[in-house]
């Protein structure tokens, strides 16, 4: 049996970082927010925390909302939270040219961002060419991103994913094996994606060596628990890929790890002798 698998992060995620950069929202900022859009209160306070706080559980809502800012003046963070908005509604590739325009922003066409946004926007691009699977984009975005912060360790990791999407597993490899090799303490999802990249190379034992650091750093990792679970079943423990892919649905039932460790466990019961 071959497992199907790809790390990727989730927009809940990405809007945390946004909405820390933005400044806290609350829940009643929200439901005003709301209000004053259906009564068309010509006295609407626009906040882009507002917006972003509004992506996960309304992603339609935080649209409309952003482009009613737009429409009465807003700029370059009405369109962010537009963006993300469109991503979280499945409008990824719409979603991923606008972050990309505003990525490439100058001075003609507004205030051009500051290095850190920059980075941030091409990082959020690359994640949503990867969800409209355009990896070749996904990757553009990460290295223009990389030219402004080349050391900025989330456009590694999104370069990195763009590469594996590619089937370049070899050079996904050698990238990460440098970037933790200059970073032992980076994040788990790189050692995760290190992981991925040595099985689809074979090298079973070093992967398991990589996801059980990303485990031992976060045990709770959905993406680390379906990748240790498809290299348990390459090297013959069916039992342990079971527990594993089982552990995924526990802890995040509606995520996309949950879907790949259900199709693998679905595949595993129609052929459990199955290599």
């Amino acid at each position: 049996m071959k497992a199907v698998f790809s790390a990727r992060r989730s927009l809940p995620c990405m809007l945390a970082g946004a909405v820390v950069l933005a400044g806290a929202s609350s829940f009643e900022d929200v439901a005003q927010a709301r209000t004053q859009q259906a009564s068309g209160d010509k006295k609407q306070v626009w906040s882009v925390a507002t917006c972003m706080a509004m992506i996960g559980d309304d992603p339609y809502g935080a649209r409309d909302y952003a482009l009613d800012w737009l429409h009465h003046g807003g700029g370059r963070d009405a369109r962010h939270c537009h963006a993300l908005a469109l991503l979280e509604a499945g409008d990824e590739d719409e979603s991923a040219r606008e972050l990309d325009e505003l990525a490439h922003q100058t001075a003609p066409k507004g205030d051009v961002p500051p290095p850190a946004l920059r980075a941030t926007l091409e990082d959020e691009a690359a994640e949503a060419w990867l969800a409209a699977g355009v990896p070749g984009k996904a990757q553009a975005s990460a290295d223009f991103g990389l030219l402004v912060q080349p050391h900025d360790q989330s456009l590694q990791i999104a370069r990195a994913r763009s590469v594996l999407a590619q089937n370049r597993a070899d050079l996904a490899e050698q990238e990460l094996t440098a970037l933790i090799a200059h970073q032992p303490g980076a994040m788990p999802e790189a050692y995760v994606l290190l992981a991925e990249a040595e099985r689809k190379m074979g090298r079973l034992d070093l992967a398991m060596q990589h996801v059980a650091h990303a485990l031992a750093v976060a045990p709770d990792s959905a993406a680390a628990l379906l990748e240790r679970g498809i290299i348990r079943e390459r090297k013959g423990d069916a039992t342990g890929a079971q527990q594993d892919w089982q552990k995924v649905l526990d802890l995040s039932p509606d995520s996309h790890e949950a879907d790949m460790a259900r199709q693998d466990l679905a595949v595993m019961a129609a052929d459990p002798d199955s290599p």
